[in-house]
Formats: C-alpha cells, structure tokens, sequence
C-alpha cells in the first residue's frame, strides 16, 4: 500500500544527500568506466548489506550503462543508474510492484553518502515509526474535535431553518471548514481545534 507519511519521509532524507554529496569539499566523480569498480568495493566494505548491480552492454561489448539496488527497508529501495550522469530514484512499494517516489542527480560519486545513510536505516525507522505514532495521534484528536464540533453546531441550529455542514478536507491538521447557509447566503467559517465554540456562538442568524 502507498503511503505518503513514509514517502515524504524518505524523500526529505533523499534531499539530504543529494545536497551533501554537491558540497562535498573532497568529491571525485563516478564514471561509468568505474562504475563496475565502485559496486564491488562497497560490497566489500559492507558484507552485510545485499546489493545487486548490472552492466548493460552494447553491440560491441561496450557497458553502455549500469545499475545498481539495494533494499533500505522492506518497503523502500534505492536505485543508481550510471551514464554519463549518477542519477538516484527512492523507490515505495505498491503491492508487488514498486513506484518511484523521488529522482536525484548526483554529481559526484554517491557511495560515501549512501555508505552513511544505509548505516542509519535503524535510527531513521525509529523516526519514522515516532512520526506514524505522532500522525496517528493527531488524527484521533482531529476525530474527536469534529465530533464535538458536530454537536456543538447541531445544537446551535436545531430547530431552525439553517443549512450546515462541516468538514477538514483541504484543511491543515486541527482545522475545520463549516459550512452555513443562511437564505439567501452560504458562508464558510474557518475553525479550529480551540476556537469552535467561540465561533459557533459568533454566528447570528438570519
């Protein structure tokens, strides 16, 4: 299943290195004639991540291109393809299949931040399982309050004519859009969290 939380996560991350792979005072470029080179040093410096790398070659024998992957997590991978540029993807998995979520372009050889970042993965997936807790928490609140916020505005306008409606589609967590018609104008008021029933007690009524 796809899931934005996760995908901004890593993508902000994704961000991260590429910005620290173009300030790099001692960056040496990666070309695709050592490219080859590149993948076998890193897994030999790093036993314990599976990597897996193909060369593609052309007619003449030629590696016109490579490609290199490894898992970050088991729902997101990292890609390299090596031309005459790096250029990185984040890839999220979507049932079977996997969808790309970010690109990059890395101007010089990336492995030392990959290197720094694969060696994180265990602190990032605290973070972002904190960020999921922290997500799931404001959902609930967000849940109650629209609820108190329901019942609040039927009160106010049980027994009249009044057309309502509310709802946070659109809206920064917390907030609230509701919807009044008084004939012959629909207004929209902007709620929160904290300010309803001082709003709600604002609205005269036609």
């Amino acid at each position: 299943m796809y899931d934005d939380l996760e995908a901004d996560f890593w993508k902000d991350i994704f961000v991260h290195l590429q910005h620290k792979n173009m300030v790099r005072s001692d960056a040496g470029k990666l070309t695709l004639e050592d490219a080859e080179n590149a993948f076998e040093r890193f897994s030999f410096a790093h036993p314990e991540i599976s990597a897996e790398y193909s060369l593609n070659k052309d007619s003449d024998g030629k590696t016109s291109f490579a490609t290199w992957e490894v898992s970050v997590t088991a729902e997101i991978k990292l890609r390299l393809f090596i031309q005459n540029q790096i250029k990185a993807s984040l890839l999220q998995r979507r049932g079977s299949e996997y969808v790309k979520i970010a690109d990059a372009k890395f101007p010089y050889n990336p492995f030392s931040e990959i290197s720094e970042f694969l060696s994180k993965r265990d602190e990032y997936e605290r973070s972002l399982y904190e960020a999921r807790e922290k997500s799931l928490r404001n959902d609930r609140r967000t849940k109650i309050a629209l609820e108190f916020i329901k019942a609040a505005a039927d009160k106010k306008f049980r027994n009249t004519s009044v057309f309502w409606n509310i709802g946070n589609e659109g809206c920064n967590q917390g907030e609230f859009i509701l919807t009044v018609g008084v004939s012959p104008e629909e207004r929209k008021i902007h709620l929160t969290e904290t300010d309803f029933m001082q709003k709600l007690d604002e609205i005269v009524l036609q």
